[in-house]
């Protein structure tokens, strides 16, 4: 009863995407919601029992929501459609249980994607940019988030775009061309892993020339770096902040020419940092700040606190969540990333297997 068919999630992402704003977006998500009485609905409806004010859940703010622990991505599948076009599972580590996201629309997650990253940077390919898109370690992973997006992408911009997977074949393909910017996305581990490649002397090609010796890279004027997963589960955790000077020395790049993107399995949306430190979420999705011993009180603008997701392209699954990452939120609603909170699960986007194992 509190399912539909594929016919009918296609035309609710439809719908979502005609949308022109957040509101419009996330009034017809609430409403779904509450028509079959997801998971999801069912949770707002137990812990708003008996509350005031929250009769009418589309209108209450975002920031009163109460919102599920995303370890219910991990306990269950939540889907209002029993015929989700895509289940995404997140990486984890050899020790964890993956989250499971039932993407009811893989067209909504794909144009979504797509949209989000080209409003930053579309100007960038208008200007001859090229697109890599680089996923060690996630071609073995078919039913990763990221490596979905980043084929959306490869396939939007078609002859200036490629994925790549190997360290071998990021070094080959970044010299072919040597002219042309770059705009370069991947794992953050993978692209730390290939500077210290080439700074201790990465075999490429299949004369297995060595790097050793060789000056840092020097990608092209106008080249960017889209680091995406953090380095809490790397073999040397770094700071974003020395990431980003480790990143800018090995590519030849300038500090401010290094970005950020903050996504995960349990996300349809993205948010983007072009400064390294703030992320703006894309259209479809906003961000609240959580008192993190009071998850139903949302943190004072610029008070550390647990950070809660609020995606209406979160339409078949669960739209408001909280995550484990701790944060602090400005007024124009972008959020600087912290961290991790003590004991939550590791996530393999940050790295993909066990350290040394």
């Amino acid at each position: 009863m509190f399912e539909v068919r594929g016919l009918l999630m296609t035309k609710l992402a439809e719908q979502l995407l005609a949308t022109t704003s957040f509101d419009d977006a996330w009034q017809l998500c609430v409403g779904e919601h509450a028509t079959h009485r997801s998971i999801a609905w069912r949770y707002v409806e137990e812990m708003t029992r008996g509350m005031d004010g929250f009769g009418e859940m589309a209108s209450v703010p975002l920031e009163k929501w109460p919102l599920m622990s995303i370890s219910a991505f991990r306990e269950r599948l939540m889907s209002i459609t029993d015929t989700p076009d895509m289940i995404f599972r997140s990486s984890g580590t050899s020790s964890s249980v993956s989250s499971q996201h039932a993407m009811g629309s893989l067209a909504l997650y794909h144009r979504a994607s797509v949209e989000g990253f080209m409003t930053h940077y579309r100007e960038a390919f208008l200007h001859g940019a090229r697109f890599i898109g680089y996923v060690p370690g996630y071609i073995d992973n078919p039913a990763s988030s990221l490596l979905s997006m980043m084929g959306a992408i490869v396939s939007e911009l078609e002859d200036v775009a490629t994925m790549i997977s190997t360290p071998q074949e990021l070094q080959i393909t970044l010299q072919e061309d040597a002219s042309s910017p770059v705009v370069l996305f991947g794992a953050a581990f993978g692209l730390v892993d290939f500077v210290d490649g080439i700074e201790e002397g990465m075999s490429i090609g299949g004369a297995g020339e060595s790097t050793k010796g060789h000056a840092p890279m020097r990608l092209p004027q106008g080249s960017i770096i889209i680091e995406t997963g953090g380095m809490k589960t790397h073999r040397r955790e770094l700071s974003r902040d020395v990431m980003h000077h480790h990143l800018s020395e090995g590519f030849g790049v300038p500090r401010s020419q290094i970005h950020s993107e903050y996504g995960m399995c349990e996300m349809t949306s993205q948010a983007y940092s072009m400064d390294g430190v703030w992320f703006t979420p894309t259209r479809l999705a906003r961000f609240v700040v959580k008192d993190v011993n009071h998850p139903l009180q949302a943190t004072p603008h610029g008070s550390v606190g647990r950070l809660g997701v609020m995606d209406a392209g979160n339409i078949n699954s669960c739209p408001w969540f909280l995550t484990d990452d701790l944060a602090i939120q400005r007024e124009d609603g972008a959020i600087q990333v912290l961290g991790r909170r003590e004991k939550s699960v590791a996530r393999g986007c940050n790295y993909m297997v066990d350290v040394d194992g």
